[in-house]
């Protein structure tokens, strides 16, 4: 018996800005034209990859600052695990103020492994899990004079609902990327964001001592827990739609320079802001963030 492959068809480049540019006829959403967004759906697959080919040379003659790439499922998790690899840069998950930064040297050991639909990326000291759902979208964002950054991000309505307002003691965590503490118990340090959510993987000692202050309200909640955090620097684990980063590394002290290589930043005032991206990254309309790629 022999099985053939099914061909996926290429998925469909709009980002959900349909807005025709009359000047050149071109959607400037997606660079596609009038014509091609109507028959898109009933076209064959050799005209859509012949349409998603020209699609940067458009995109980069419109000036257009953001355009879908054509990464799905397997293909999505494909062209991270290079990247990855090739120690090609750095995934930062979380809200503006709040995230996990998972990269490693180029002569770093890690470990690839796929698991059906989802993927762990990881050395001793980071690790990112990224589950392919068929909605997990792959954006790039242009920079002037320098390489685009890639977004990957999920429609609005597929993001989770908003996280606990206050610290939260989730119990055992279960789905360790990293050794240390794994099984141990988790708290949310309570960001109210449905983004993302910035908890911590404790050792016994330090749950038993944050476990009092469980239901302190956001920010309240670091000045009677940082002692301990700062102490034991624990795993940090933020989890974002399809998402999940872990970080292993020293948290410096209030002043201090954050190591080099993965680390974590929590900061107060940048979340207060209510971003979800960095004010001068340019998220379609419509898209709650996973995490951002940024080219070494």
């Amino acid at each position: 018996m022999t099985v053939t492959a099914t061909r996926r068809p290429p998925a469909s480049p709009c980002v959900g800005v349909c807005v025709i540019d009359e000047a050149r006829a071109l959607c400037t959403g997606c660079a596609r034209t009038v014509d091609e967004i109507a028959v898109w759906g009933s076209a064959s697959d050799d005209f859509r990859e012949a349409i998603w080919a020209d699609l940067p040379a458009r995109a980069a003659a419109m000036g257009l600052t953001a355009r879908r790439l054509d990464w799905r499922e397997a293909k999505l998790l494909e062209e991270m695990e290079r990247r990855f690899a090739e120690a090609a840069g750095t995934f930062v998950v979380g809200v503006y103020g709040a995230v996990g930064e998972v990269m490693r040297d180029p002569d770093e050991p890690y470990e690839a492994r796929r698991e059906g639909t989802a993927l762990t990326l990881a050395t001793g000291r980071s690790a990112i899990r990224i589950e392919a759902a068929p909605y997990l979208t792959a954006i790039e964002i242009g920079r002037a004079e320098r390489p685009p950054l890639i977004a990957l991000a999920v429609p609005g309505g597929r993001a989770p609902a908003a996280g606990p307002s206050a610290l939260t003691d989730l119990g055992p965590d279960e789905a360790a990327l990293l050794p240390r503490d794994a099984g141990g118990r988790r708290f949310d340090v309570g960001l109210g964001r449905s983004a993302s959510r910035f908890t911590m993987r404790c050792s016994e000692a330090l749950a038993a001592e944050i476990a009092p202050h469980a239901g302190t309200p956001w920010p309240g909640c670091l000045g009677l827990i940082g002692a301990g955090v700062l102490r034991e620097s624990p795993v940090r684990v933020v989890e974002a739609p399809c998402l999940r980063a872990e970080v292993d590394a020293v948290i410096p002290p209030p002043g201090g320079a954050s190591p080099e290589g993965p680390h974590t930043h929590l900061l107060p005032g940048h979340i207060a802001q209510g971003f979800d991206t960095p004010p001068t990254v340019p998220l379609p309309e419509g898209y709650v963030l996973s995490a951002l790629f940024y080219p070494r």
